[in-house]
């Protein structure tokens, strides 16, 4: 926010009559507009109307214009500016009169009239929409795999640290499987890195499709995966799933005018009490995944504690 956005507009109790002062507010702002203390409607500014598309008699409510996720927030903030005859500060979300959305800076400042009442609150709003792009983007890009387009290694860690300790709480089970692809090696080395990188997409494509909304599929790097299926509590459930994704991957491949076959292994652990963190669960997965590498491959194993 500007320094000018800082600036107390409950010091010019007389702005509202002033047409000068009105020029002043709709040059300094990106968008500005009044409510009284009943949340209604009392001015906006012509910015106000080119940004979001309404013109002002479209709504009349203080969050007619607002994502109804922000809603709440927004009222307790109209509530807190008035309790407190201070300014308070909120970004959130809004539709546009094209149904598309505008991520809003908002400061909300109280304004007294000329016997010293708080009559109105005043919102000074920035679209920050290009900020909050910027930032997702760079969200995905710390979080997820750039060529896939999957949860990356650090998501993917997150994630399942956090379905451990809800598992402790729910007493709910879960299952990790652990995916590596045969011979991925001699893709890359006979058919180009090309369409070794465009068979990646494509797999993971269609293991997506083998699978729930609910379930977790990660890249964790190279040829190896990772899937989380959450509320399993018993492996003939983990089991027809695994099926499911040998029976896919088993299908003949047609990538960038190249036609081969492939196939993957697959290492399953269930959680038990006797996980105690991510770590010792990876362990499990990967103990299971060495041993069906040593069975002949193209097939998935559960582990199994000694």
């Amino acid at each position: 926010m500007s320094h000018k956005a800082d600036l107390d507009l409950a010091a010019l109790p007389w702005f509202q009559k002033d047409a000068c002062v009105r020029q002043f507010i709709e040059q300094a702002w990106d968008l500005f507009c009044t409510f009284d203390v009943h949340g209604n409607l009392t001015y906006a500014s012509k910015s106000f109307t080119q940004v979001i598309g309404f013109i002002p008699q479209d709504f009349g409510q203080v969050v007619d214009f607002i994502d109804s996720e922000y809603r709440m927030d927004l009222y307790k903030m109209f509530i807190k500016t008035l309790q407190s005859s201070s300014s308070n500060k909120l970004e959130f979300r809004a539709k546009s009169a094209k149904e598309t959305d505008i991520w809003l800076d908002c400061q909300a400042i109280p304004i007294r009239n000329e016997t010293g009442e708080w009559v109105e609150i005043s919102f000074v709003l920035n679209d920050i929409t290009l900020r909050k792009k910027q930032e997702s983007r760079l969200v995905a890009m710390a979080f997820h795999d750039t060529l896939t387009g999957l949860p990356n290694r650090r998501l993917f860690k997150d994630h399942l640290q956090q379905m451990i300790a809800e598992v402790k709480r729910t007493n709910r089970s879960f299952a990790l499987l652990y995916l590596d692809i045969d011979d991925f090696k001699a893709i890359n080395d006979t058919m180009g890195h090309d369409v070794g990188d465009a068979f990646l997409q494509t797999f993971a494509q269609r293991i997506q499709g083998c699978l729930r909304e609910v379930d977790m599929f990660a890249r964790m790097g190279g040829d190896e995966f990772t899937i989380l299926l959450p509320a399993v509590d018993c492996e003939e459930h983990v089991e027809s799933v695994a099926q499911r994704i040998v029976q896919c991957v088993d299908q003949p491949w047609e990538v960038l005018d190249q036609y081969f076959k492939a196939t993957v292994s697959m290492g399953i652990t269930l959680y038990h009490k006797g996980i105690t963190d991510s770590a010792k669960m990876m362990k499990e997965v990967d103990i299971a995944l060495y041993q069906v590498k040593g069975k002949g491959r193209n097939h998935y194993q559960f582990y199994h504690s000694p």
